[in-house]
Protein backbone atom coordinates (compact mmCIF):
# COMPACT_ATOMS: atom_id res chain seq x y z
CA UNK A 1 0.00 0.00 0.00
CA UNK A 2 2.71 2.35 0.92
CA UNK A 3 4.54 1.57 -2.30
CA UNK A 4 0.83 2.46 -4.20
CA UNK A 5 0.68 6.00 -2.46
CA UNK A 6 4.94 6.69 -3.08
CA UNK A 7 4.00 6.25 -6.52
CA UNK A 8 1.10 8.73 -6.99
CA UNK A 9 3.09 10.86 -4.74
CA UNK A 10 5.63 10.99 -7.62
CA UNK A 11 3.53 10.87 -10.47
CA UNK A 12 1.87 14.36 -8.90
CA UNK A 13 4.97 15.90 -9.02
CA UNK A 14 6.05 15.27 -12.33
CA UNK A 15 2.43 16.79 -13.26
CA UNK A 16 3.17 20.02 -11.24
CA UNK A 17 6.46 20.21 -12.21
CA UNK A 18 5.99 22.02 -15.58
CA UNK A 19 3.99 24.71 -13.12
CA UNK A 20 5.99 25.01 -10.47
CA UNK A 21 9.64 25.72 -12.29
CA UNK A 22 8.04 27.17 -15.76
CA UNK A 23 8.72 30.81 -14.81
CA UNK A 24 12.38 29.68 -13.65
CA UNK A 25 13.17 27.92 -16.51
CA UNK A 26 11.56 31.00 -19.29
CA UNK A 27 13.87 33.08 -17.65
CA UNK A 28 16.75 30.81 -17.78
CA UNK A 29 15.44 30.49 -21.91
CA UNK A 30 15.29 34.05 -22.44
CA UNK A 31 18.63 34.85 -20.76
CA UNK A 32 20.64 32.06 -22.96
CA UNK A 33 18.84 33.73 -26.24
CA UNK A 34 20.19 36.92 -25.11
CA UNK A 35 23.39 35.04 -24.24
CA UNK A 36 23.60 33.07 -27.52
CA UNK A 37 21.10 34.18 -30.08
CA UNK A 38 21.12 38.22 -29.51
CA UNK A 39 21.42 38.12 -33.79
CA UNK A 40 18.17 36.40 -34.32
CA UNK A 41 16.18 37.64 -31.46
CA UNK A 42 13.62 39.73 -33.51
CA UNK A 43 13.16 37.01 -36.10
CA UNK A 44 11.89 34.28 -33.81
CA UNK A 45 9.20 33.13 -31.73
CA UNK A 46 9.39 31.48 -28.19
CA UNK A 47 6.88 28.38 -28.10
CA UNK A 48 5.48 26.76 -24.83
CA UNK A 49 7.69 25.47 -22.54
CA UNK A 50 6.91 21.70 -21.80
CA UNK A 51 7.89 19.34 -19.36
CA UNK A 52 8.65 15.14 -19.97
CA UNK A 53 10.99 12.52 -18.98
CA UNK A 54 12.95 15.10 -16.82
CA UNK A 55 13.42 17.49 -19.42
CA UNK A 56 12.34 20.71 -20.06
CA UNK A 57 11.72 21.76 -24.03
CA UNK A 58 10.63 24.70 -26.09
CA UNK A 59 10.54 25.08 -29.57
CA UNK A 60 12.51 28.34 -30.75
CA UNK A 61 10.39 29.51 -34.23
CA UNK A 62 11.29 31.62 -37.13
CA UNK A 63 8.71 34.42 -38.08
CA UNK A 64 9.58 34.07 -41.89
CA UNK A 65 8.94 30.12 -41.81
CA UNK A 66 7.11 27.87 -39.34
CA UNK A 67 9.28 25.21 -40.72
CA UNK A 68 12.42 26.45 -39.61
CA UNK A 69 12.85 25.83 -35.81
CA UNK A 70 15.07 24.60 -33.05
CA UNK A 71 14.59 23.12 -29.89
CA UNK A 72 16.07 24.28 -26.61
CA UNK A 73 16.69 21.91 -24.08
CA UNK A 74 17.02 22.34 -19.75
CA UNK A 75 17.86 19.42 -17.55
CA UNK A 76 19.69 18.97 -14.21
CA UNK A 77 20.46 22.26 -14.60
CA UNK A 78 22.19 22.51 -17.89
CA UNK A 79 20.72 23.91 -21.08
CA UNK A 80 21.75 22.78 -24.52
CA UNK A 81 19.89 23.33 -27.94
CA UNK A 82 19.31 21.82 -31.60
CA UNK A 83 20.05 25.52 -32.86
CA UNK A 84 23.15 24.26 -35.36
CA UNK A 85 21.43 21.86 -37.45
CA UNK A 86 17.67 22.33 -37.14
CA UNK A 87 17.94 26.35 -37.43
CA UNK A 88 21.55 27.41 -38.95
CA UNK A 89 21.79 24.25 -41.22
CA UNK A 90 18.07 24.40 -41.77
CA UNK A 91 17.68 20.43 -41.55
CA UNK A 92 13.75 20.92 -40.67
CA UNK A 93 13.07 23.43 -43.10
CA UNK A 94 15.23 21.34 -46.16
CA UNK A 95 13.28 18.30 -44.50
CA UNK A 96 9.61 19.94 -45.20
CA UNK A 97 11.13 21.52 -48.25
CA UNK A 98 12.10 18.61 -50.02
CA UNK A 99 9.16 16.37 -49.47
CA UNK A 100 6.93 19.45 -50.82
CA UNK A 101 8.83 19.67 -53.64
CA UNK A 102 9.32 15.80 -54.62
CA UNK A 103 5.11 15.99 -54.65
CA UNK A 104 4.40 19.19 -56.45
CA UNK A 105 7.01 17.83 -59.45
CA UNK A 106 5.62 14.41 -59.07
CA UNK A 107 1.94 16.01 -59.76
CA UNK A 108 3.29 18.07 -61.94
CA UNK A 109 5.37 15.85 -64.36
CA UNK A 110 4.25 12.26 -63.82
CA UNK A 111 7.41 11.24 -63.34
CA UNK A 112 8.30 9.27 -60.15
CA UNK A 113 11.66 10.96 -58.25
CA UNK A 114 13.02 12.45 -55.26
CA UNK A 115 14.35 15.41 -54.69
CA UNK A 116 16.87 16.75 -52.27
CA UNK A 117 19.04 19.95 -51.40
CA UNK A 118 22.29 20.50 -52.17
CA UNK A 119 24.22 21.59 -49.30
CA UNK A 120 22.81 22.50 -45.80
CA UNK A 121 20.89 26.02 -45.42
CA UNK A 122 24.03 28.26 -44.47
CA UNK A 123 26.07 27.37 -47.33
CA UNK A 124 23.95 28.76 -49.97
CA UNK A 125 24.28 32.36 -50.73
CA UNK A 126 22.24 35.29 -49.05
CA UNK A 127 19.82 35.72 -51.99
CA UNK A 128 19.29 31.81 -52.62
CA UNK A 129 19.15 31.21 -48.99
CA UNK A 130 16.22 33.97 -48.42
CA UNK A 131 14.24 32.55 -51.66
CA UNK A 132 14.50 29.19 -49.76
CA UNK A 133 13.15 30.58 -46.66
CA UNK A 134 10.49 32.51 -48.17
CA UNK A 135 9.37 29.00 -50.10
CA UNK A 136 9.68 31.69 -53.64
CA UNK A 137 9.20 29.68 -56.85
CA UNK A 138 11.52 26.79 -55.79
CA UNK A 139 11.56 24.74 -58.53
CA UNK A 140 13.16 27.01 -61.10
CA UNK A 141 15.70 27.48 -58.46
CA UNK A 142 18.77 25.68 -58.73
CA UNK A 143 19.67 24.51 -54.89
CA UNK A 144 18.38 20.81 -55.42
CA UNK A 145 18.65 17.80 -57.26
CA UNK A 146 16.37 15.52 -58.68
CA UNK A 147 16.69 11.55 -58.55
CA UNK A 148 15.37 9.70 -60.52
CA UNK A 149 15.35 5.81 -61.47
CA UNK A 150 15.08 4.56 -65.08
CA UNK A 151 13.96 0.74 -65.78
CA UNK A 152 15.33 -0.42 -69.43
CA UNK A 153 15.10 -3.82 -71.05
CA UNK A 154 17.73 -2.66 -73.46
CA UNK A 155 20.93 -1.27 -71.77
CA UNK A 156 23.01 -0.13 -74.70
CA UNK A 157 24.34 3.90 -75.01
CA UNK A 158 21.24 5.04 -77.79
CA UNK A 159 18.18 3.85 -75.17
CA UNK A 160 19.98 5.10 -72.14
CA UNK A 161 21.10 8.53 -73.27
CA UNK A 162 17.61 8.71 -75.39
CA UNK A 163 15.46 7.95 -71.88
CA UNK A 164 18.03 10.67 -69.65
CA UNK A 165 16.95 13.29 -72.45
CA UNK A 166 13.31 12.77 -72.70
CA UNK A 167 12.84 12.92 -68.50
CA UNK A 168 14.96 16.43 -68.81
CA UNK A 169 13.50 17.63 -71.91
CA UNK A 170 9.91 16.97 -69.92
CA UNK A 171 11.15 18.63 -66.70
CA UNK A 172 11.93 21.62 -68.69
CA UNK A 173 8.80 22.12 -70.57
CA UNK A 174 6.81 22.63 -66.58
CA UNK A 175 9.94 24.82 -65.90
CA UNK A 176 11.31 22.52 -63.55
CA UNK A 177 15.47 23.09 -63.33
CA UNK A 178 17.40 21.65 -60.41
CA UNK A 179 20.95 22.06 -60.03
CA UNK A 180 21.19 18.67 -61.52
CA UNK A 181 20.51 14.85 -61.48
CA UNK A 182 20.98 11.88 -60.37
CA UNK A 183 19.97 9.00 -62.53
CA UNK A 184 19.72 5.13 -61.35
CA UNK A 185 19.39 3.04 -64.72
CA UNK A 186 17.88 -0.41 -63.95
CA UNK A 187 17.82 -3.88 -66.10
CA UNK A 188 14.64 -5.37 -66.49
CA UNK A 189 16.00 -8.58 -67.81
CA UNK A 190 19.27 -8.65 -64.93
CA UNK A 191 17.44 -7.16 -61.60
CA UNK A 192 20.72 -6.76 -59.76
CA UNK A 193 22.29 -5.24 -62.45
CA UNK A 194 21.58 -1.31 -61.99
CA UNK A 195 24.17 1.91 -62.59
CA UNK A 196 23.97 5.29 -60.70
CA UNK A 197 24.92 8.08 -62.88
CA UNK A 198 25.91 11.24 -60.96
CA UNK A 199 25.40 15.27 -61.96
CA UNK A 200 23.90 14.85 -65.29
CA UNK A 201 23.46 18.65 -66.05
CA UNK A 202 20.53 20.42 -68.32
CA UNK A 203 23.07 20.63 -71.25
CA UNK A 204 23.27 17.22 -71.28
CA UNK A 205 20.48 16.73 -74.11
CA UNK A 206 22.43 19.05 -76.63
CA UNK A 207 25.79 17.77 -76.00
CA UNK A 208 26.81 16.11 -78.82
CA UNK A 209 29.20 13.20 -76.81
CA UNK A 210 26.05 12.06 -74.51
CA UNK A 211 26.02 8.03 -76.53
CA UNK A 212 29.89 8.15 -76.07
CA UNK A 213 29.30 9.28 -72.51
CA UNK A 214 27.01 6.80 -71.12
CA UNK A 215 28.88 4.28 -73.80
CA UNK A 216 32.20 4.54 -71.45
CA UNK A 217 30.10 4.33 -68.58
CA UNK A 218 28.65 1.05 -69.64
CA UNK A 219 32.59 -0.13 -70.41
CA UNK A 220 32.90 0.82 -66.70
CA UNK A 221 35.35 3.50 -68.13
CA UNK A 222 36.05 6.38 -66.18
CA UNK A 223 37.36 8.75 -69.12
CA UNK A 224 38.76 11.98 -70.53
CA UNK A 225 35.58 12.43 -71.28
CA UNK A 226 33.39 11.96 -68.18
CA UNK A 227 35.87 13.87 -66.16
CA UNK A 228 35.64 16.74 -68.85
CA UNK A 229 31.83 16.68 -67.92
CA UNK A 230 32.50 16.29 -64.23
CA UNK A 231 30.03 13.26 -64.44
CA UNK A 232 30.34 10.09 -62.04
CA UNK A 233 29.60 6.15 -61.84
CA UNK A 234 28.53 3.40 -60.28
CA UNK A 235 27.73 0.52 -60.59
CA UNK A 236 25.18 -0.91 -57.71
CA UNK A 237 24.42 -4.25 -56.31
CA UNK A 238 28.35 -5.48 -56.74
Amino acid sequence: MLIIILSFGFIIINEKAEIIFSKKITNKVNSYINDNYKNIKNNIKIGKITYNNKVFKTKIISKENNNLYFYIYYTKGKITDSYKKDYEEGSTLLKHINKKLTKQINKKTNIKCITNSTTTLNKYTDKVKERIIKEDKLQSLKFYYIKNEIDLDTWDKTNISKSIVDIISKMQKKEIYPKYYVFIINNTYEITKSIEINNIQEDFINNPNKEDIIKDILNNNNSKLLNDNNITFKYLNE
